[in-house]
């Protein structure tokens, strides 16, 4: 309760009444709208934001006026750390949909129900010919009934963290009314660093949809070409799909973590990306 006084002021706290009375202020601004007295607090001080509350009154403060606003003072300072975590966890999703909206592919975010939860502007394209997927009230369906069946059985599995899906996750062909090749490439965001992206959108799996052309190189392949990548760099590329964190791709490659992350320094100054995560997009908007 201390510590609650210690951040409560009242006009007498910084000024003396004798003394507030006898200035501009309080004879310009103050008496004229019939304040007698006022007590605040600030409730939040940060860098670039800052909140209080100031209750001017009509009758001199007293301590029973001091014991309730204290008492109310942890309850406002909860209502803006929530708030706070709106904010962010807005900003986060709005990053992710500028990120999707830029990626070639038709990109889907689903619930273990196929419920569509996100479409970047090529989904939404995609559902509106109707010719590989479509949409079955919010609910994304594969045109061709052995494809729909597979991916329903796949955003299941997700949910439930089957390992059957994989990490890289698992790649269903569809095929078009004119015979032409596709595959609906379904990663799980139920664990790792895609949990986040999930938990944003309530949803369990991402769909990737691009048309696949004869002979077409592999994501991967075609960033190592873009980019001209070393044989180690496409390995170790490679493994940032697989494993979470430096010292997980060391293990999986049998490397030391002072190769790997030279490996990465020379990944990222190729590709100018800064993160992991960034690599990854990269492959999937090829």
């Amino acid at each position: 309760m201390m510590r609650q006084q210690n951040v409560l002021k009242s006009d007498e706290d910084i000024m003396p009444a004798s003394e507030l009375v006898k200035t501009r202020f309080y004879k310009e601004w103050v008496k004229p709208q019939g304040i007698v007295s006022a007590l605040a607090v600030n409730l939040e001080k940060g860098v670039t934001r800052t909140s209080l509350i100031n209750i001017r009154t009509a009758v001199p403060i007293n301590q029973q006026m001091r014991r309730r606003l204290g008492i109310l003072v942890p309850h406002l300072q909860r209502a803006i750390a929530i708030g706070r975590l709106f904010d962010q966890n807005n900003a986060t999703e709005k990053a992710l949909t500028e990120t999707l909206d830029h990626v070639e592919a038709a990109v889907f975010l689903v619930d273990a129900n196929a419920g569509i939860t996100f479409a970047n502007d090529t989904a939404k394209k995609m559902l509106g010919q109707g010719t590989l997927v479509r949409k079955e009230g919010n609910a994304l369906r594969a045109v061709a009934p052995d494809a729909n069946h597979t991916l329903l059985s796949i955003f299941v599995s997700a949910e439930k963290g089957d390992g059957s899906v994989g990490v890289r996750g698992v790649a269903v062909p569809l095929t078009d009314m004119s015979g032409e090749q596709w595959f609906a490439h379904v990663l799980p965001l139920t664990s790792g660093r895609r949990q986040q992206a999930g938990n944003n959108y309530a949803a369990v799996a991402a769909v990737f949809i691009r048309k696949i052309a004869p002979n077409a190189l592999s994501p991967l392949e075609g960033v190592a070409k873009l980019y001209k990548l070393t044989a180690s760099e496409v390995r170790v590329f490679d493994a940032v799909l697989k494993a979470n964190g430096i010292k997980a791709i060391a293990e999986l490659l049998g490397l030391s973590q002072a190769t790997v992350k030279t490996h990465l320094q020379s990944l990222f100054r190729k590709t100018n990306t800064s993160r992991q995560s960034g690599l990854i997009k990269l492959v999937a908007g090829i």
